[in-house]
């Protein structure tokens, strides 16, 4: 061997040994990220379990010029920062100076955990045109905002052009543009995931029709999932944008388990001829009293081919509850929805439609002035009358479906005496716990039948398939191996009685 060849083989050894640790670090922050979790309960009630992701160096700030030397320090070393915020308010947005973080992998959260304890603000809710004025503007990837608000900025709570930005418990509030923005510089901002916040305009309406929740350009892969959305309201003017809009090129993007309330729009994929491809937008809640100054349609599809609308409750004042328009709008399946109002074509949009249904009462529902769209009984025209769908295995609470012999119509799958409890999910036939888990996974039939199961990653891939022929009522799993996570369990008896229960695999401590 010569030492041309000895020189290019250390060479790529050491090249590979960077790319090795690179793709390391970044699996160990995306299976941190993904042990944030939460239910849509907990978010309404301000109990979701804190983040405890950490990467890297480590630092505490008391106040702002602490939280802007630490932003400062954690881009001059490119990234792999976490920088927890004690409680307190924090003015460090204005149109001289905001959170700009061009570093990849870094943490903000607040040290305690608590939401409403750390409050990052800007200089007001107002008009900063032409300057700029945002919570956070991201460049850098896998960068985490968790565990606490941000309000009154002139622009966006957080904009985002780096890839991987995950947000968890966030309360963004008080923006005079949309909350979260996906700008659409470069080749867009992807794979995010927005999770068990809340966005709001406190006093009933927003300052603009310019305003709007996420707003995503060019975003691909997103999962957007277990939040509120409460009055994205225009004043004046026009429509404000939609409480999760994804479109100019966006594709790949899952909106599933949010609830919105009193926004002038619900969920849109699209918008004219810009287009959102391939989504799927599934198990939310969408309600508008009508009483505000300009209310518009709960679902549009607007070019937007190949989209999945499944399993959404709407209740609305608008003439219609989903719309797909427009001639590219081809290949949309529109299934298991619970609506008050019609789901209509408008400008030659093609669409596949089965068991949806249009003539919803208020008094089927738990409580629909505050958005909870949730069945109050066990409706005849409403339980068991769905179809099955692979893409939908539990419902907004995260109760696995089917409870009974079909899944139901709508996002909350009823139960009759069954629900989530801190062991686990306890079903009728079989109960799984615990959820989390780290080490062991145990499944109990309550029959005390034989079973067999099945896991599956998120991206509905078989992992690992069991089989319960013992005389004992429980099947035990080890998942402390597992990469940390969500799966699915498919669970399916002697006498072919199946369900599915969504998992977490957490870290060991």
């Amino acid at each position: 061997m010569n030492c041309i060849e000895v020189l290019t083989n250390e060479i790529m050894y050491k090249l590979n040994r960077i790319l090795l640790i690179a793709l390391f670090l970044f699996k160990q922050a995306f299976s941190f990220a993904q042990n944030c979790n939460c239910s849509i309960s907990q978010v309404e009630n301000n109990t979701v379990a804190p983040c405890a992701l950490l990467i890297g160096k480590v630092d505490t700030v008391t106040n702002a010029i602490g939280l802007r030397n630490a932003i400062i320090q954690a881009n001059a070393d490119k990234g792999n920062h976490t920088i927890l915020i004690a409680d307190g308010t924090y003015q460090i947005a204005s149109t001289s100076w905001f959170p700009y973080i061009t570093g990849s992998n870094i943490v903000f959260r607040s040290l305690s955990g608590k939401r409403d304890a750390v409050i990052l603000t800007g200089e007001g809710m107002k008009n900063v045109s032409p300057k700029v004025e945002s919570g956070f503007y991201i460049v850098g990837n896998n960068v985490t905002i968790a565990d606490l608000t941000i309000k009154e900025v002139g622009n966006h709570g957080i904009a985002c052009e780096g890839d991987s930005l995950f947000v968890h418990n966030v309360k963004i509030q008080n923006t005079f543009e949309q909350m979260i923005k996906g700008t659409g510089a470069g080749d867009g901002a992807d794979q995010g995931r927005v999770q068990c916040s809340l966005f709001e305009y406190p006093a009933g309406v927003g300052p603009q029709f310019y305003i709007g929740g996420l707003d995503i350009h060019k975003g691909n892969d997103w999962l957007v999932n277990d939040n509120v959305f409460k009055n994205i309201a225009s004043p004046s003017g026009s429509l404000a944008e939609h409480a999760v809009h994804f479109w100019k090129g966006s594709a790949n993007n899952i909106v599933e388990r949010n609830i919105m309330v009193n926004c002038d729009r619900g969920i849109g994929f699209g918008l004219g001829s810009s287009r959102s491809d391939s989504g799927i937008i599934r198990n939310n809640m969408i309600f508008n009293d009508g009483e505000g100054l300009f209310h518009d349609v709960g679902i549009s599809l607007e070019t937007s081919p190949s989209t999945k609308v499944y399993n959404n409750t709407i209740f609305i004042e608008y003439r219609n509850a989903i719309e797909y328009r427009f001639p590219a709008t081809t290949d949309v399946i529109i299934s298991n929805n619970l609506t008050n109002k019609p789901i209509n074509s408008r400008d030659g949009g093609k669409a596949e439609l089965s068991t949806n249904i249009t003539n919803a009462k208020s008094t089927w529902f738990q409580d629909p002035s505050i958005g909870n769209l949730r069945l109050i009984s066990e409706n005849t025209e409403v339980v068991d009358k769905g179809v099955s769908l692979a893409e939908v295995v539990d419902d907004i609470d995260q109760i696995a479906r089917p409870q009974g012999t079909k899944h139901d119509i709508g996002a909350h799958e009823f139960e009759q005496g069954v629900g989530i409890n801190r062991q686990g999910l306890i079903s009728k036939y079989f109960q799984v716990f615990p959820n989390p888990a780290k080490s062991k996974l145990v499944i109990k039939s309550r029959t005390n039948s034989n079973f067999n199961a099945e896991m599956s990653n998120f991206l509905n891939q078989k992992i690992a398939s069991f089989k319960k022929e013992s005389t004992t009522s429980e099947l035990v799993i080890d998942v402390g191996r597992w990469q940390a996570g969500i799966y699915v369990l498919r669970i399916t008896s002697q006498d072919s009685t199946s369900e599915s229960h969504r998992i977490i695999v957490s870290k060991r401590d």
